[in-house]
Formats: structure tokens, sequence, C-alpha cells
């Protein structure tokens, strides 16, 4: 296995190392989209695992988070349609074959798999979402609808303070880029995209959407509302309580075996 580190550009950005694993230049390539907050070295366990099977992959941390300077500030800010143009592109054409729709697959947990979505509103790839959903209101029981306008209504108010979201303050992420969080308050009271992509249209693209079992911040009902932007996408449940204890949003990644196998069986 060849493993090198890349470097792309953002714009107001000194730059961004992507961790490029190359198994053989004609297997299928599988870009990972992380969970807002989640650094990416969080994720090597699934990263190894894809490779053992055979699998490219390519990963970095978003703007701003992990490893990246500068870090999130009033100063510097970007939204989903930043990402969507100016830094997923550029983790495409690390692999060895980027213009290879076949060859080449947005792996999306949470964030990442609004962003791989979307992606692939404007582009004939395959989207994998891992924990991910729409958040518009109106796919969520009363609980959740009161959650939601409860996370809208704080973030709201600390991105007016500080010029960004102070993630550890509320318990969601680090620090996070002003405009990707009204972009995510904005799809939360309206349950679309349209203010970051329109119009958008059902994709014939591939599709698989895996759902935990017991995932309160990715919740089925959520989950389906994602998968309206597919003609035919692929659902699959997993119950991982059994053998992994704790917020099933994010545990799988400290064992994503059964993750993997799913993912293997259906690529393949």
């Amino acid at each position: 296995m060849e493993c090198i580190q890349k470097l792309i550009h953002f714009p107001k950005f000194d730059g961004i190392y992507a961790e490029v694993n190359i198994i053989n230049q004609y297997a299928k390539t599988i870009v990972i989209l992380p969970a807002i907050g989640v650094e990416i070295d969080k994720y090597q366990k699934l990263i190894r695992g894809l490779n053992t099977e055979g699998f490219n992959t390519i990963a970095a941390d978003y703007p701003g988070c992990g490893r990246n300077i500068p870090k999130v500030s009033s100063h510097f800010d970007y939204g989903y349609r930043d990402l969507l143009q100016d830094f997923i592109p550029q983790l495409i054409n690390l692999a060895p074959q980027p213009h290879s729709q076949q060859n080449v697959v947005l792996l999306g947990h949470s964030l990442g798999g609004h962003l791989a979505t979307l992606y692939s509103q404007q582009h004939d790839i395959t989207v994998i979402g891992i924990a991910t959903g729409n958040i518009g209101l109106h796919y969520w029981d009363l609980n959740g609808k009161i959650q939601i306008l409860k996370a809208i209504s704080v973030f709201s108010l600390l991105i007016q303070i500080y010029g960004y979201l102070p993630g550890k303050k509320v318990g969601f992420g680090n620090k996070e880029a002003k405009s990707l969080i009204q972009d995510w308050c904005k799809t939360g009271l309206t349950g679309t995209y349209d203010h970051i992509l329109k119009p958008t249209h059902v994709s014939d693209n591939q599709a698989l959407f895996i759902q935990m079992k017991g995932d309160e911040w990715a919740p089925m009902s959520s989950l389906m509302g994602l998968t309206q932007y597919y003609s035919h996408p692929q659902i699959k449940q997993l119950d991982l309580r059994p053998s992994l204890q704790g917020n099933q949003h994010s545990v799988w990644i400290k064992q994503p075996e059964q993750v993997i196998d799913v993912i293997l069986n259906w690529l393949n």
C-alpha cells in the first residue's frame, strides 16, 4: 500500500493535508467526509479496514478543523457551498482515476452525508451515507422537533456573539464556521437545501444509507428525508448496541467492522 500526504488548497487558507492510501490504481477509491467536529484521525480503523478489503481511501479534516490551521474563527468562515465547490472536488482529484464515476465513492458520516448527497446532485458519483439524515423539523417526532428548535436558537445566539460556533460549550463539534452552522440551521427550519443548491432533483446515482438503531441524532425518519434525493436508494439498519455502548451516532467508528461488511457487500 502506498500512503502519501497530499496538499490541497482552500480559499484564504494555508493548505490542507489529505491522507491518500492507494492499494491499486484500478480499485475503487472511497473519499471520506467526516461528521462535524470529528477529526479524521478518529476514522483510522474505518480507513484501515477499507484498505484491507482492497479499497483506496482519501480523507482530510475540514478547513480549520483537526490539524488544519488557521482554526475557525470570526475571521475565517465557510459554508456548505464552499465545501461543495472548493473542498470535495480537490479530494476527488487525488484519486488514481478521478473522472471515472464507477471508481470513486463519497462516504459521508452525518454532516458528510449531507455534503455527499448535495454533491451528487450535480455529479455522477456513488454515495454512502452513514448515521446521517435530513435535519428538517418535519422529519422528526415531537421531542426531536423541540431539540432541533433549541439547537437552532442556541447556535444562532452563539454565532452572533462569537462570530463562529464554540461547539464545545454546547456539545456540538469544536469551533465550527458561522456560515456552515447558518446553513445547518436553515435546513433545520425548512427541511430543504434550496439556500445552498437550487434546484434540487431526484438523482439516479447509486446510494447506500446505513442507519444505526438507537441513533437519536439521525433516526430513521430523518435518514428517509435525505434518501428522497435518490430514485433507488438502498437502506440498511444496523444494531450495534449489544456490543457497543454509547452514542450510536458516532460510537460505530470505534468498531466499524459491521459497517465495512455492509459497504463491501453493496459495492461488490
